[in-house]
């Protein structure tokens, strides 16, 4: 046998072995099987006006946001079982935007692996399934500087590549309210290029449908008199010169006490997979001022006697903005709270001007643990403020943060 077709065998054998994986995947390359592409779409309702400061709610913010992260578990002709597998055939996979994210790209390129049995080229009959998981914002989680990227920092880490069960982050409040980041999550699993997905124009884009992981509090507070302050208004109007008086709020200041750190398993059943880790900082504050009692240009009046509102005042005892993240699981023995500190004062009229009269000060807090639904994912917690006259009374209000209520790039509600 000559040298040179000796050489030839070594060669073949050689690029044969290269076509293989080492995890006993089928060959995929681009010239027999077909690339894996996703589309996505986050959540909308209309009427949601209320929401933490950088929070996602459309698809061109996410784009915005550095795209999202995917990771992708193989099984072959086996269908997803959490405990046995890995993300080997993706693994905190880049996926970006430039369209404002109509249309999402990642490189290199993927593809599908090959059905068994076939024939010139085309798909077997029989499926090989990988199960995707995705988070956004995109994270590399290697920089820990929180003033670089924000990101970078609240998505602090994740399972190994080689680490067997569902793929995993560990997710942390950002120490500045403004920089806080969004977390949104998402799941296909056991999906092959067999299958026709929603329309015909989108076949093969795996859809990832995000939801919220966090949930937020702070964003409407509503203000209420109690009947006694009502009472004392009237009996001083009654009993003195005094022909209209109002109940103004001057002053609100909000502090938190929030987990500062857990994990979210991306593989979930519809809720958002929270678990509980150990943190140096089990516990973080933060105080946000929504009016300042020096100020008096946004004051909020919350009862009128004998007059209407007048035009220097605002016109509702309803406060709406920008609230809080915060993790929907807590830590044993560290609770999470609300504390509200609010000044509040009676304006009077005596025919020539109002005044600020009588000025009180209220504390209460309310635990998050108190309410049901506040440890689930995707939850606004309204406060409600009731004003009395020695003190103030607090309760919540939980409504859903967000409703898929359109058809985005192909996915249906």
């Amino acid at each position: 046998m000559s040298q040179r077709y000796i050489l030839y065998i070594i060669m073949c054998n050689l690029l044969l072995a290269a076509c293989s994986t080492d995890d006993g995947m089928p060959i995929t390359t681009s010239a027999d099987t077909q690339p894996i592409a996703f589309r996505a779409a986050v959540g909308m309702d209309g009427s949601a006006a209320t929401r933490a400061q950088n929070s996602i709610e459309s698809n061109t913010v996410l784009s915005n946001k550095r795209g999202f992260g995917v990771f992708g578990c193989y099984t072959g002709l086996h269908k997803y079982v959490d405990s046995s597998v890995n993300p080997d055939f993706m693994y905190n996979e880049h996926v970006t935007s430039t369209d404002d994210g109509t249309t999402w790209t990642y490189s290199p390129i993927k593809y599908w692996p090959n059905g068994e049995g076939e024939v010139s080229g085309n798909m077997g009959e029989n499926a090989h399934y990988v199960s995707f998981m995705a988070y956004a914002p995109y994270s590399d989680h290697l920089n820990p500087d929180p003033d670089n990227v924000p990101a970078d920092y609240c998505i602090a880490g994740f399972s190994h590549q080689g680490e067997q069960g569902n793929p995993w982050l560990t997710y942390r409040l950002h120490t500045d309210v403004a920089k806080q980041v969004d977390l949104l999550y998402a799941s296909h699993t056991n999906e092959h290029p067999l299958l026709d997905w929603t329309k015909p124009s989108v076949t093969t884009k795996v859809p990832f449908v995000f939801e919220h992981a966090l949930s937020c509090v702070g964003d409407k507070l509503t203000i209420n008199c109690s009947e006694g302050i009502r009472n004392q208004i009237a009996s001083r109007v009654a009993n003195s010169t005094i022909t209209n008086a109002m109940v103004v709020v001057t002053g609100i200041q909000i502090e938190y006490a929030l987990t500062s750190k857990a994990r979210l398993v991306l593989w979930n059943n519809g809720e958002a997979n929270w678990q509980t880790i150990w943190s140096e900082e089990p516990i973080t504050t933060r105080t946000v001022t929504i009016l300042d009692p020096e100020d008096n240009t946004d004051d909020i009046p919350v009862y009128a006697y004998n007059t209407t509102i007048p035009s220097e005042f605002s016109t509702t005892n309803t406060w709406t903005g920008n609230g809080i993240f915060y993790i929907p699981v807590e830590l044993t023995g560290y609770q999470q709270t609300a504390t509200v500190n609010i000044t509040h004062c009676i304006a009077t009229y005596s025919g020539s001007s109002w005044k600020y009269d009588v000025k009180n000060t209220g504390k209460a807090t309310i635990k998050l643990k108190d309410y049901s639904e506040a440890y689930q994912s995707g939850k606004h917690l309204y406060i409600n403020i009731t004003l009395n006259q020695v003190d103030i009374a607090l309760t919540a209000a939980i409504a859903d943060w967000v409703t898929i209520t359109q058809e985005v790039e192909g996915i249906e509600e």
